[in-house]
């Protein structure tokens, strides 16, 4: 039987989602671990999330610092030895850190989860920041930066931060190439006995994660309290949005101009986030959005453009990024206005609107396929403290939402006298 590649599959909507409810437990140091258990295949996989992003440092860098360099020592073992321990049993360990939280993440064979535990224990508790390390990752680190700062996507995105929060918030604080000689490694030490402890941890396992699993996290993670240095209360800073609405940085050698619209925004828990979220991918949000089709397609100015709504723990920010040619950066950025404009006054056609609702219901339909995926839209709960009830709030909420909505959102929202710009390339 031949198939008509001229006529597209029917489209069929998403009616049900595998979401999976953790079972959660309490450790006798009273560490939270949410266990998803579905017994397929052998691999665990365990995060622990601390409260320990850069809302916490007192100093640039010094969180980023502090969740890159557990692994270079501890008091029982250099670097080298624990990575030859972590490769033997064929397990990943990774670090990650945001604006508000760090995560250690490791990826195990269940029958090698023992072995590994004790390694991953020792480095999240007992990390020195060996000296040596610290000047390697100085140097190392500080030329990465140099490079990133001759990339113009990067430069715009610093700049923008510090346009929307200000430089002296934790959101949009610039680092500078000073600040890494002003690593402090008693610094180090500090920030990661107060922020890297038990009290601050919570611990999310999810794949063959039997109850084995929980008895063996349990000895090295939940039995006593570690690192129990009482930790400093930190202020909650003002965003300080800086009045100059657009900046023009020259880049003479740039091939192309990064170009970066937005402003503070609401956060996950705002009511308004989710339909938000629905508008915001109308505008620019997937491959389909009025800014692709307009910018990439009819006009040809960029490879590719997009609108995002980025969340943190106490504010958010929407932002419009591409990357142009010098000659048309105006043009764009004149049709991307009008683009927003189209939205404020002239209702989404509900056949667009269920185009868009059936993409991002797709999305959500992957945020629970498989056990891993189930433990990572968890910890896109916990870092808010939602319960499950969001998820079935969020997918009603995109089912429901009409064009009269949609327009309501972009006439509240997207108010062009609100949005910061900033342009980072050669001057045509």
């Amino acid at each position: 039987m031949s198939i008509n590649r001229t006529i597209a599959p029917p489209v069929r909507e998403i009616t049900s989602f595998n979401i999976i409810q953790a079972a959660k437990h309490s450790f006798p140091n009273n560490i939270p671990i949410y266990q998803i258990n579905t017994g397929i295949g052998d691999l665990v996989k365990t995060e622990w999330i601390f409260p320990a992003g850069n809302w916490y440092q007192s100093s640039p860098l010094t969180a980023f610092t502090v969740n890159s360099m557990m692994l270079e020592g501890t008091q029982h073992k250099n670097s080298f030895q624990i990575a030859e321990l972590v490769e033997y049993y064929g397990a990943h360990l990774s670090f990650n850190i945001d604006k508000d939280y760090a995560f250690v993440t490791l990826v195990c064979m269940h029958k090698y989860l023992g072995e590994v535990m004790e390694v991953v224990s020792d480095v999240i508790r007992n990390a020195t920041f060996p000296e040596n390390e610290l000047d390697t990752f100085r140097n190392k680190h500080k030329q990465q930066f140099l490079v990133e700062q001759s990339i113009v996507k990067n430069v715009a995105r610093f700049i923008h931060f510090r346009m929307l929060f200000g430089n002296d918030h934790p959101y949009g604080s610039m680092i500078v190439e000073d600040d890494f000689d002003k690593i402090n490694r008693a610094e180090l030490l500090k920030f990661h006995q107060e922020r890297y402890q038990a009290k601050n941890c919570r611990i999310v396992v999810s794949g063959k994660a039997d109850d084995l699993v929980l008895k063996i996290i349990e000895k090295y993670f939940g039995r006593e309290a570690w690192n129990s240095t009482e930790h400093s209360n930190n202020p909650s800073p003002m965003i300080n949005t800086e009045k100059e609405r657009y900046i023009y940085i020259n880049k003479p050698e740039a091939v192309q101009s990064a170009v970066r619209i937005g402003k503070v925004f609401i956060n996950k828990l705002h009511p308004d986030f989710i339909g938000a979220s629905v508008l915001t991918c109308i505008l620019g949000g997937y491959m389909g959005s009025r800014l692709m089709k307009k910018i990439r397609e009819e006009k040809g100015y960029t490879y590719g453009i997009n609108s995002m709504l980025v969340t943190f723990k106490e504010s958010g920010y929407l932002a419009i990024a591409s990357e142009l040619g010098a000659h048309v950066t105006n043009n764009a950025i004149e049709d991307i206005f009008a683009e927003i404009e189209k939205l404020r006054h002239e209702p989404v056609e509900a056949d667009e609107l269920q185009r868009v609702k059936n993409y991002i219901l797709g999305d959500v339909a992957r945020m629970f396929d498989g056990p891993f995926a189930q433990a990572e839209s968890l910890i896109s709960l916990l870092e808010y403290d939602l319960g499950y009830d969001y998820f079935h709030q969020m997918i009603s909420t995109i089912k429901s939402i009409n064009t009269q909505e949609i327009q309501g959102l972009a006439i509240k929202y997207l108010d062009p006298e609100s949005f910061s710009q900033v342009v980072v390339g050669k001057m045509d």
